[in-house]
């Protein structure tokens, strides 16, 4: 089976189109205009595999309590444990407790490098790609399931669920990705991906990249 790539115009347009609709859509959250790197990496590892606003009033109560990770790593883990059970995976403390360690350890500075995070336990290439380039002004390339069900659908390529090791997923997410405005496509994508091109019903008639995508195309076509 032939791989479709997308020329060089269809990236600058479909990377603009993008940024365009993702100002105007901007979703607002707590830990996306918060600075600080301990909290900011806190919800990213609480968003993993859950919804962002089931995340939203765990994360407000654990920054009120643990605003550093000196104060989760002394913590009483009987009063730390139903918090984070309220997201579904209670074993996520003993992740943040192991880090929250290594962190005290090291001054209280938590490592912006990728090779660094993703050493941690329980932290993969996209929570710390996502944390380097939403929270910390570094460019990084953000590829999961929901990024690979939209350029699937736009290239008409193959969808398999993990884009783990698939060449092509791993080529167009790092062309489309700007060199500079990097933190505001990410935003536009992870919305776009929540919002628009869901996994059921994708709203196709608000997409703005609706003339670039194959399954606009071969879905509304007649």
């Amino acid at each position: 089976m032939t791989t479709k790539r997308l020329t060089e115009d269809q990236i600058r347009n479909v990377r603009r189109r993008l940024l365009s609709w993702g100002r105007k859509n901007h979703q607002e959250y707590p830990w996306r205009t918060d600075t600080d790197a301990w909290l900011t990496f806190v919800a990213e590892l609480f968003l993993q595999r859950t919804k962002a606003g089931q995340v939203k009033g765990v994360y407000e109560e654990f920054k009120n309590r643990y605003p550093t990770p000196a104060d989760l790593l002394y913590a009483d883990l009987n009063e730390a444990y139903p918090l984070i059970q309220k997201l579904g995976l209670g074993f996520r403390l003993g992740l943040l407790r192991d880090i929250a360690a290594v962190v005290v350890k090291q001054g209280g500075v938590l490592p912006e490098d990728m090779d660094e995070l993703t050493a941690f336990r329980g932290v993969g290439t996209y929570t710390a790609a996502a944390w380097l380039s939403l929270h910390r002004g570094k460019r990084a390339v953000l590829i999961d399931s929901n990024v690979f069900r939209w350029l699937s659908r736009m290239t008409g390529n193959r969808y398999n669920r993990d884009p783990r090791g698939v060449s092509w997923v791993n080529d167009l997410a790092e062309r489309l990705t700007p060199p500079r405005a990097y933190r505001g496509y990410n935003y536009a994508v992870l919305d776009f991906t929540m919002s628009i091109c869901t996994p059921r019903s994708p709203d196709c008639g608000h997409c703005p990249n609706r003339v670039d995508c194959s399954y606009f195309t071969e879905s509304f076509s007649s």
